[in-house]
This record gives structure tokens, C-alpha cells and sequence, in this order.
């Protein structure tokens, strides 16, 4: 089975720049797992539609409207989607050339020149889709990434619960606790991976494996399209779920896994 067909989360978090890569997650993860939406949103790249307005002064495609903008993040596109938020609708005509060859660049490279976060959109996310599937988020308050992953795994628990044909009734999933997700990002920086595709049912308990990478590789090395079957994960933990009662757990097998790295 090829990686682009596995059902799983890949998260890592490079602390620095509070830039997340992941793999399972995605723009509806993201619109369910945030508090609130952004107030506006400008294209990085062209839209693959000629239903938004145009910034006249950056050539950028906008979306300023709450119902546009959850509509937008949650349909398919044919095109990568690539995207900054911003403060104020009139924010982006105080852009200089400079800024503005800055946001063309973070588009175009998916990396940032400077920062990531410029003081005038004051903006708190840049989202940037990859081809191989996979995103890059980088996030103001990265204490934010924890509500998105919990919505990853309830969309991904629910899959996971409907493709197992003995269970017929409808299954209620709700959040992941706060204490659970601040276990599982404590993971990150070592690279995550929660195993849907190898989770099996005991006793009412769906339980899914939980790995970290054996070694640290560079955030942008890894690439799930590719079958490497070199690469070595350690399972130090299972996320379990109680399909009576509703209720979330984490059985840890490895407590040295969850220990901070100086």
C-alpha cells in the first residue's frame, strides 16, 4: 500500500518558526478545529476560479466575507491552495513592493524570506498546500495547531469506524481533551504519526497506534508519496476510544518519548 493511499496523521513542529508539516490534515481540519475563522483571506497563488475579487494594489486574489471564506477552505480545488489572513481589508494597500515580492515568494517557494508574519496584515496563519498532499501551516499562537489536530482525529476516527462493516449504528465522536492533545504536540518535534490504517477494535475500544520517528529529519525531507521503506517509526503510545462511552485515553508505552529534548 503506497503512502498517498494510508490512512494516518504525520505532524511535525518546527518550534522556531512555528511552522507545522503534516500529512492527514486538512483545510476542513481547519475550519472545524479553530475557534474562528479569519476575517479575510489573500491568495498566495491564482485561484482556480473567477468568482474573487482582485486586490488592486497586490494583484492578489481576496475573500472578505465569513460565509466565502468557509466555503472556500472547504471545497475541493484542481490548484495547491495557498493562503495568508489578514487584520483589516484596506491592510493590504499598505503593502510596499518589497512586501508584496515577500508574499509572491512565500507562494511560490513555500518558505518565507523574513518572518512569516508581517506586523502590518498582522495575520496568524499562512496555510500552504503541498503537491505531494501534505500541508505546511505556520501558526501566530501554535497553542492553536492542538484544536485542528483534534479535528483531524475525529474526522479520521469516524472513517475509520465507517469502513468497519460490522458496526451499523451512528457514532458520536466528540473533541479530543485538552491533556490528550498537549501529550500527542509534545511529540511533534520528533515527528508524529498516529496509525489509523492500523487500528484494530477490542472490547468496544478503538485503539490506534502512535509513533514517533526513530531519527529527527529535516522538516522538509519527508515526503508521503514516497514508499521509503527505510524509515523507522517507535510506537510509544495508543490513542484509544470507547466506542460505548465516548471517551478518549492515551495507554503510554514509552514515557522517555513525552520528556522535553534540551
Amino acid at each position: 500500500m503506497s503512502r498517498l493511499q494510508r490512512r494516518y496523521i504525520y505532524a511535525n513542529l518546527e518550534k522556531l518558526d512555528n511552522l507545522v508539516f503534516a500529512y492527514g490534515i486538512d483545510q476542513s481540519d481547519f475550519v472545524h478545529g479553530i475557534k474562528r475563522l479569519p476575517d479575510n483571506l489573500v491568495s498566495l497563488v491564482g485561484l482556480d476560479d473567477d468568482e474573487h475579487a482582485v486586490n488592486a494594489h497586490t494583484g492578489l486574489n481576496v475573500i472578505n466575507d465569513e460565509n466565502e471564506i468557509r466555503r472556500y477552505l472547504l471545497q475541493s480545488h484542481t490548484l495547491p491552495v495557498k493562503w495568508m489572513d489578514y487584520d483589516e481589508v484596506g491592510d493590504l494597500d499598505f503593502l510596499t513592493a518589497t512586501e508584496i515580492a515577500e508574499l509572491l515568494y512565500l507562494g511560490h517557494m513555500d518558505r518565507p524570506i523574513r518572518s512569516p508574519f508581517n506586523y502590518k496584515l498582522r495575520n496568524h496563519y499562512v496555510f500552504l498546500q503541498q503537491r505531494n498532499g501534505g500541508i505546511k501551516i505556520y501558526f501566530y499562537y501554535i497553542s492553536a495547531f492542538s484544536h485542528v489536530l483534534s479535528a483531524a482525529i475525529v474526522r479520521h476516527t469516524l472513517e475509520a469506524y465507517r469502513g468497519r462493516r460490522m458496526f451499523m449504528r451512528t457514532l458520536q465522536v466528540p473533541r479530543v481533551p485538552e491533556a490528550i492533545l498537549k501529550q500527542l504536540v509534545r511529540l511533534m518535534p520528533d515527528g508524529l504519526f498516529i496509525y489509523f490504517d492500523q487500528s484494530m477494535v477490542r472490547q468496544r475500544q478503538l485503539l490506534v497506534p502512535v509513533h514517533t520517528e526513530m531519527t529527527n529529519n529535516d522538516i522538509e525531507v519527508f515526503d508521503p508519496a514516497r514508499n521509503d521503506e527505510s524509515r523507522r517509526t517507535h510506537n510509544v503510545a495508543t490513542l484509544e476510544f470507547n466506542l460505548n462511552s465516548g471517551e478518549w485515553g492515551l495507554n503510554v508505552h514509552d514515557q522517555t518519548a513525552f520528556e522535553e529534548h534540551l
